[in-house]
């Protein structure tokens, strides 16, 4: 009779223990890129168009080079001519303007709402194609070392607008090339939370993500 108690304790422990790992499930690769996926998929790729500073104005002769020629014949802005009094001096002086087409494109970036809106040009959106984890320990000097899981994902740029296909675009601005036929690993990483992956900065499709302000569409 004994025995037997102690058969019937055993298996309630076991299903106990069961139910509780049920409750509980783990994260998986799978989890971690479908997660990734619905914060930063259709986020924008941008760069620096022309200038850090809006409304853009330079000297005619700063802007009449082959680099605005191709923005302005792929119709995403025109070259206004400032009169010699807007312009506060003798030289002649050129504002570029977005044109209603190239605005679908053409992000005004602030970083908080004090400062002035910086011209960025959007030539496609994230893919996320994989995610990488890992564990990461986060100790300090006042207290012991505490494992995270952290996540690092890789995507490409699709949905390219047509402009970022013509021949003059590719000619002037040969790092938009490149950046359309690789791979990039995201600066931003995931961590876990639980079951979630959760990234620190903005998410959703119409963040504008991780601008290389080394290269841009600069004239």
């Amino acid at each position: 009779m004994r025995i037997s108690c102690m058969v019937a304790a055993c298996s309630l422990a076991l299903l106990a223990g069961c139910h509780l790992n049920a409750a509980k499930p783990q994260s998986t690769p799978d989890d971690a890129i479908q997660q990734i996926r619905e914060q930063v998929e259709g986020q924008r790729q941008c760069a620096p168009l022309l200038s850090g500073t809006y409304p853009i104005e330079f000297s005619a002769e700063a802007l009449a080079g082959p680099h605005v020629d191709a923005l302005v014949a792929a119709g995403l802005v025109r070259r206004v001519l400032l009169d010699r009094a807007d312009a506060g001096g003798d030289r002649p002086r050129v504002r570029i303007e977005p044109t209603s087409a190239g605005m679908q494109d053409i992000w005004l970036r602030r970083l908080d709402p004090a400062s002035g809106p910086e011209p960025m040009l959007c030539y496609g959106r994230k893919h996320v194609v994989a995610v990488r984890t890992g564990r990461h320990d986060s100790g300090s000097e006042t207290g012991p070392s505490k494992p995270t899981e952290v996540g690092r994902y890789d995507y490409r740029i699709v949905q390219t607008p047509s402009w970022t296909s013509r021949a003059d675009i590719r000619e002037a601005f040969p790092f938009l090339v490149k950046e359309l036929n690789r791979t990039r690993t995201a600066e931003q990483a995931a961590t876990r939370v639980g079951d979630r992956w959760t990234l620190a900065f903005d998410t959703g499709p119409d963040t504008g993500a991780e601008p290389d302000l080394s290269e841009g569409f600069f004239p």
